[in-house]
């Protein structure tokens, strides 16, 4: 194809962005040996315990969930090492990422038209529904799902100022041709929000199934290592209980026709599903606060 002035400066743009990705500052070194430390088969509680009590915010954190009277626990938990028991790592590993990620994605996203703490919000509410649904569909671990919903718009974080820089053709464009912002991304800077935070996942040396999860939570593919991952969050991400008044499609919260496939759902079985979904959610109340 033969390039024009439109295809540099596109060429140009996407180039920034991904320089922009690998400046990203690294994860904590304490929540980077954490996160290897519950990988590690011969991990032990108290060694888990030991290396959260150096972080005195997710302390706190741990010992608030672990105490949740959503959990129906009558006695209180009063150690770290007893809240690791009573958590699990795999809910551990969770806490963990939120706490890392509380402070990015609450931040303002003029960009995106998100206030304080509005990208929070939305993440728990997909990483609850995430939760749930992985429950209720028989995914073996919910914890994975509930991790892969928090994180799975963290490309806004880096994409935000050039949607900021475009945003009226954006929106014309999204209006126009009655897309969503995602596939309008794609159209003008050559990745769309979900592929920069693939690209983040990787510089920060994310799961390679969490990566891909982020990557393709708008279009799950059949081929990934862990579809049902990326599927799950697709469905999360449409069927999240938050404001309804936005049009689905131009808000993104679309059901891909591959999360139906993956996950063996039908068109009948959306709404009893979403219903029960928004019952169960009263659960992950706690999670919503910022740790």
């Amino acid at each position: 194809m033969p390039m024009t002035p439109a295809n540099v400066t596109a060429r140009r743009r996407l180039d920034e962005i991904i320089r922009s990705v690998h400046r990203l500052r690294p994860l904590p070194a304490s929540a980077t040996r954490l996160l290897k430390e519950l990988d590690d088969p011969h991990a032990t509680a108290r060694t888990v315990a030991e290396l959260i009590a150096l972080d005195q915010a997710l302390t706190a954190y741990v010992l608030k969930v672990a105490n949740s009277a959503a959990l129906g626990y009558l006695i209180p938990c009063a150690s770290i090492q007893e809240a690791v028991v009573r958590l699990g790592f795999q809910q551990i590993r969770s806490l963990v990422y939120s706490t890392i990620t509380a402070g990015p994605l609450s931040a303002r996203l003029s960009g995106y038209r998100l206030g304080d703490q509005g990208l929070w919000y939305h993440s728990v509410a997909v990483a609850s529904s995430a939760h749930w649904l992985a429950t209720a569909l028989h995914y073996p671990d919910p914890e994975k799902a509930y991790v892969a919903g928090l994180l799975h718009d963290i490309g806004k974080l880096v994409l935000d100022q050039y949607v900021m820089a475009d945003y009226n053709q954006i929106a014309s464009m999204m209006r126009a041709n009655r897309l969503p912002m995602w596939q309008v991304e794609e159209r003008l800077f050559g990745i769309d929000h979900a592929g920069v935070g693939g690209l983040a996942a990787t510089h920060w040396q994310f799961p390679t199934e969490l990566t891909e999860a982020i990557r393709y939570h708008h279009a799950p593919n059949a081929d990934l290592p862990d579809q049902r991952l990326a599927a799950l969050v697709n469905l999360a991400n449409a069927l999240a209980p938050e404001d309804q008044t936005e049009d689905p499609v131009l808000a993104g919260k679309i059901i891909h026709p591959t999360t139906m496939v993956i996950l063996k759902l039908t068109p009948e079985k959306i709404a009893p599903l979403a219903e029960r979904l928004k019952e169960g959610l009263f659960v992950y109340q706690d999670r919503l606060q910022l740790p």
